[in-house]
């Protein structure tokens, strides 16, 4: 299982932005509802396949029948 960090940085004057420490990006974000849909795209694009829409209360299916 791969992690991934994200940064929001919110400055005084409102302009925020998000980034993504895995690939350095950045991006200048308007409102807080802008985060969860790029953080979505950045999945979606990265190499290892993760699935966005899974959320943390579902179990990752091969985690299933441990315990």
């Amino acid at each position: 299982m791969k992690r991934y960090t994200f940064v929001v940085q919110v400055h005084p004057k409102g302009i925020s932005t998000l980034e993504n420490l895995s690939t350095h990006e950045r991006v200048r974000i308007g409102k807080l509802e802008a985060v969860g849909p790029q953080i979505e795209r950045w999945l979606a694009e990265a190499p290892e396949g993760v699935r966005p829409a899974q959320s943390r209360s579902e179990p990752d299916p091969s985690e299933l029948g441990r315990g």
